[in-house]
């Protein structure tokens, strides 16, 4: 803390003795002012003073009395005052601590599907690439954790029960089972999520997966909300993708019975799970909240939107079907409400509205400066017109991916970070594989069901001999 200068004057008990201005810094860590006499009158004598110092602390003043001691004026506050300044000190002290903690690095994120959760992905590549971070990734190096499954321990590269390495960062696709995550990271690890409204989920999911087998024979999403059950057989292993989705990412029973009982007991098990949710409807409201949580800094949360489609497949859909998609995807539909409403709950408790606008104009002007120095052109091309085949994201289904051109001319470290701004999620994995798995090459696919069954089956094999 550093010191205060305050001119103010002495006012002397005894009429023989002229007042005399004097300069004071302010020690109120050490309990003691130290005074600087202008070139006046000398005061002689010991004799009661008062002081007016200003504490540094939101403008509060204290009137304090004191007594000289060899041009030292030690304070002779009552009990009150001591206990006032403490108080305010110690308020002033945990703030400044709060914002000097260090970053958090042990994360887990829950990546649930078609919830810019690539988006948040490549965040979270960018900092553990950037702090030299390890990843829980799939064996072979794939992009999910051997989902639908739902989560072991085992589906991890490099993970031993014998071993005491943790990774600090799990992030790749994975069907949530917290006993088994809680094995490959670091106790104190920070749990997050993402959620999108089921009615855009939906429709975006219609569209991106449309090669599964409840969507490939309808022909367009209304038809298949029309008689759901003619196209979806929940015992078939892709059916997921139809129903309550952000349910079955977190673990849940897709087909369960929509009871009250069971909704609550749902969001409490989400809820005594997750540090925070967030809402990619307000993305950037988002990356402030998470920000503040993991304790970093703003270039750590500025993003380019990824794994985007065209417009060209999206279009306005009616109330009827709206309405549809919500009772289809019931689970799914009280998940987003309850954590909708408490998303600005903590937004008003932790940061307030007012400070919230300024953060999130910081961080878009931010990031706008970022797309005026790396990128070529206004934005996100067609993939027809990516010029480096190695920022080309994976086309999927019906939907049209779009990607980026970088800027010619970037210096090396300006390129460098421009290009993890926008490498595509399976390229920047596979990069980032290959730097914690040197020897070995990994797979820019999933693995099939049976070299998954067989991998799988080496490793529970390892851990029983």
């Amino acid at each position: 803390m550093s010191q205060l200068e305050i001119s103010t004057r002495l006012h002397c008990s005894s009429a023989a003795l002229r007042c005399t201005d004097y300069h004071c810094f302010c020690h109120p860590w050490k309990h003691h002012l130290t005074l600087k006499k202008n070139p006046v009158k000398k005061p002689q004598g010991i004799f009661p003073i008062c002081l007016t110092c200003v504490l540094p602390t939101n403008g509060l003043q204290h009137l304090l009395p004191c007594r000289k001691v060899k041009a030292i004026y030690r304070c002779q506050t009552g009990g009150l005052w001591i206990f006032l300044s403490l108080l305010i000190l110690l308020l002033v002290m945990l703030q400044a601590a709060e914002k000097l903690q260090p970053p958090k690095r042990d994360i887990v994120f829950l990546k649930v599907h078609k919830s810019a959760s690539s988006t948040v992905m490549n965040i979270l590549f960018r900092f553990g690439e950037t702090h030299n971070l390890t990843f829980a990734f799939p064996i072979g190096g794939g992009n999910q954790l051997f989902y639908p499954r739902h989560f072991l321990a085992n589906f991890v590269q490099g993970f031993s029960p014998w071993s005491p390495q943790r990774f600090n960062i799990l992030c790749h696709h994975m069907r949530f089972l917290q006993p088994e995550v809680q094995k490959v990271v670091s106790s104190s690890a920070v749990y997050f999520s993402i959620l999108r409204n089921p009615v855009q989920l939906m429709e975006s999911a219609f569209v991106y997966y449309k090669g599964t087998s409840a969507f490939s024979r309808a022909h367009s999403l209304e038809e298949f909300l029309s008689q759901p059950y003619h196209y979806y057989n929940p015992t078939n292993s892709d059916s997921h993708y139809a129903k309550n989705l952000m349910t079955f990412d977190f673990g849940f029973n897709p087909d369960g019975e929509v009871s009250a009982q069971r909704v609550q007991l749902m969001l409490k098990a989400i809820e005594a799970s997750f540090d925070l949710l967030l809402i990619s409807e307000y993305f950037d409201e988002s990356m402030v909240l998470l920000k503040e949580m993991l304790c970093w800094d703003l270039d750590s949360v500025v993003s380019f939107p990824l794994n985007i489609r065209d417009s060209s497949t999206k279009s306005p859909l009616p109330d009827t079907i709206v309405e549809k998609i919500k009772d289809w995807n019931r689970l799914d539909w009280e998940i987003y409400i309850y954590f909708n409403r408490t998303f600005w709950e903590r937004i008003d408790r932790d940061i307030g509205r007012e400070r919230m606008q300024q953060e999130v104009k910081a961080l878009r002007d931010r990031q706008a400066e970022l797309a005026r120095t790396c990128l070529q052109g206004t934005g996100s091309v067609a993939p027809k017109d990516i010029k480096d085949s190695s920022l080309r994201p994976l086309q999927h289904g019906n939907a049209m991916i779009l990607g980026y051109n970088l800027r010619q001319g970037l210096d090396k470290e300006m390129e460098h970070t421009c290009r993890r701004l926008v490498t595509p999620e399976l390229q920047y994995s596979s990069i980032l594989y290959k730097k914690q798995f040197a020897q070995q090459q990994p797979q820019t696919q999933q693995p099939s069901p049976s070299q998954q069954d067989n991998v799988l089956r080496h490793r529970l094999e390892g851990t029983q001999n």
